[in-house]
Order: C-alpha cells, then structure tokens, then sequence
C-alpha cells in the first residue's frame, strides 16, 4: 500500500503542506523503484534528494515556528535533528550489497514517520500559524 498525503494532513499552511506532499512524492517514488527492481544510483538519488529536501523543509516549519511563537520549537528542531540524522546513518550504510535492505529500511521509516509526524508532532504548530484547532 502507497500512503499518499491527503487534506486530512493539512497543517493549514500552503506552504508546508506542499513540502509535506513532496515527501510522500519520495516514498511513492521508493515504492516505484521497489516494483522495478532496485538500482544503487536509483536509491542513492532518493537520499541525496530527501537528505537536501528535509533539510529544507525543516529549516522552513521552524522558521515559521518560530515567528509564530510555538511554544515547543526546541521539541520540534529535537525531532528534526532525529529525523535528519537516522536519513543520514541510512543513506551512509548504502552499498551494493545491502542496497535492497537499506531501501526497505527507508520506506519503513518514511511511512511509519512521515504520517505520525504530521499528525502528531506537526498538528500541535496549526493553531499557532492559522491552520486551526
């Protein structure tokens, strides 16, 4: 099964929720790569593109964050800093040898994250930009 982001997942800020969308564009495209056989360039493209994007992407929510005065910003950039790092470690381990695991490794990661993420941790930022209760 593909997760695919859908407006239940709004933070209510057009913006992020684009970057939001972009990340599952990356899942569906592991999941693609998956069902074509998995090429170590093809798998090493995903992490040099989602190692930049969520880089982006965090720097982003966390200005906004911050300008809105969330309260729990340094919980936030915290888990980021998790994220980020754990997309490092797996994108370092990436070998030949190892290249089907690694990927299966990051799908199970980005799909067990990247819903809980939103809905939980980034949920608690809506009120504060506008995105309501």
């Amino acid at each position: 099964m593909v997760l695919a982001w859908t407006e239940n997942l709004s933070v209510g800020e057009p913006t992020l929720d684009a970057h939001h969308r972009h990340l599952f564009d990356l899942l569906a495209r592991i999941d693609a790569m998956a069902g074509a056989g998995l090429a170590l360039d093809a798998v090493q493209a995903v992490f040099v593109e989602l190692n930049r994007y969520i880089v982006y992407h965090f720097s982003e929510e966390e200005e906004m964050m911050e300008r809105a005065g969330f309260p729990f910003l340094e919980l936030h950039r915290h888990s980021h800093r998790t994220i980020a790092m754990r997309v490092a470690d797996m994108s370092a381990a990436l070998s030949v040898a190892n290249v089907e695991r690694v990927a299966r490794e990051l799908h199970g990661f980005l799909t067990g994250w990247l819903v809980h993420h939103i809905e939980i941790e980034d949920f608690e930022y809506r009120p504060f930009l506008g995105g309501g209760e």
